[in-house]
């Protein structure tokens, strides 16, 4: 019956959820979705790394490179 339901999902490039007994099972994205979201958790990924390098002290005392005199 999932198979079944999957494939049938999967044809009307939708996202959808499959429930099991009443609760959410699995989650179906289309391809669109699917790399929407991937970009989307990177994205966030990105910026709390960026965040963490600014808050580190060790980046504090760091030049930019245009401030540099050749």
């Amino acid at each position: 019956m999932i198979t079944k339901a999957i494939g049938k999902i999967i044809k009307t490039k939708k996202p959808a959820i499959i429930k099991e007994h009443g609760s959410p099972r699995y989650v179906i994205l289309d391809w669109r979705t699917y790399q929407k979201w991937q970009e989307a958790v990177e994205d966030a990924e990105d910026s709390k790394k960026l965040t963490e390098a600014l808050l580190d002290p060790k980046n504090k005392k760091r030049m930019k490179i245009g401030d540099l005199k050749i």
